[in-house]
This record gives structure tokens, sequence and C-alpha cells, in this order.
């Protein structure tokens, strides 16, 4: 009659124990993989959101601008000052903001004032707000008539945000007289007459 066995052997012990130390190292692996995989995602939304919400300042300081806006290019970069807007995160009735890439880390930054210069002075008082870092593009475009900006930003390895805002107010003097007409169909400034509205850099050039 033969005897059941009561006790592991030691030899199977130890294959138990090297087989659990397997598993757990493959689960450890697999667990830290997804750890850094959900690290990347977290980072990437993280700038597509502040990418989104620099988009959603920036064109409403446009539609509540009262068309006194300039665009300058700073080397890759464009330069946009907005001279009065009423849109404000600072509670100002009427503000000037100003939207530049900083050089130092390609930080895209926006200041608020009252009357300030740039750059600015010691005794100028500002807010300055960093939308997003590794800026890879931005560029504002002013159609000829004025009435229609299109803005491009993106960060580094991320698709650009791209916008048009239209029907922006006019002033007096920004609007373009089409009554003065020669018989060629061009205007006085030798503009066409047929209604296309292109868009063009009010900068000095790309």
């Amino acid at each position: 009659m033969k005897q059941k066995r009561s006790a592991f052997t030691l030899v199977e012990v130890l294959i138990s124990v090297m087989l659990l130390s397997l598993v757990l190292m493959a689960l450890y692996k697999s667990a830290d993989i997804l750890r850094d995989s959900n690290m990347h995602l977290f980072k990437y939304l993280q700038k597509s959101t502040k990418t989104l919400n620099g988009s959603k300042t920036l064109f409403m300081d446009l539609m509540h601008a009262d068309n006194n806006v300039t665009i300058n290019t700073e080397e890759k970069f464009h330069r946009l000052t907005i001279a009065n807007t009423s849109y404000s995160l600072y509670g100002q009735s009427m503000a000037k903001v100003v939207w530049l890439v900083y050089k130092e880390n390609n930080a895209l930054l926006r200041i608020e004032g009252g009357k300030y210069d740039m750059p600015l002075r010691n005794e100028q008082r500002v807010e300055i707000d960093e939308i997003a870092e590794n800026i890879k593009l931005f560029k504002i475009y002013k159609s000829k008539r004025k009435n229609k900006i299109l803005a491009m930003i993106q960060i580094e390895g991320q698709d650009p945000q791209i916008f048009m805002t239209q029907n922006l107010p006019q002033s007096e003097k920004n609007t373009i007289n089409t009554n003065n007409t020669n018989p060629t169909g061009t205007n006085a400034t030798g503009t066409n007459n047929t209604g296309i509205d292109p868009i063009e850099n009010n900068g000095r050039g790309q």
C-alpha cells in the first residue's frame, strides 16, 4: 500500500518560487510600461489643453478688439499687439494685450495691461501669462480689408491649432472705398474689385 505525500520536496518548492518570481517580474514590467504610457498621454493632453485654452483666449481677445491690431515679425514668429480689447482676464474695462514668443524657451506669452510699451519699462505694471512652451509656430495674418484674422499656433510635436476670426469691427480709416474705381475694374489703391479678400501678413515678412 502506497503512502500519501504530506509535503513538497525542496526541489518543488524552489521551482515554484522561481516560477512565481518570473510571473511577478513580468507583471511589474507591464505595470511600469503602462505607467510610462499614462504619463506620456497625460503630458500630451496637458499640452493640448494649454494650446486649446490659449487659442480660445486669443480668439476672444480678437473678437472684442476695436480693430487697432498690429502684427510684427520677430525672427520666425509673429508678435500681435491689440491696442484695445474689452476682453480682460483681470477685470479691466479696456486692456492692451500683446502676444509674443519668448526666445529663451519658445514660450508663448500673453501680456495684459493698461498703457505700456514694449519692451517694458521698470515702472510699468502688466500681467504676464505663459500659454505654452516649446512653440514651433505662431503666425498671425490679417486680410486686406482688416475684418478677418487668421491665427496659427503649434507646440513642438503636435498638430497646429488654426482658426479665423471674421466680421471684426472696422474703424472709418480702415474702410475701403469701393466706389472710386476706374474702367479697368480696379479701385484707386490698385487692388482688384472682384470681391476676393486675400489674407496677408501685416508684418515685415516671413
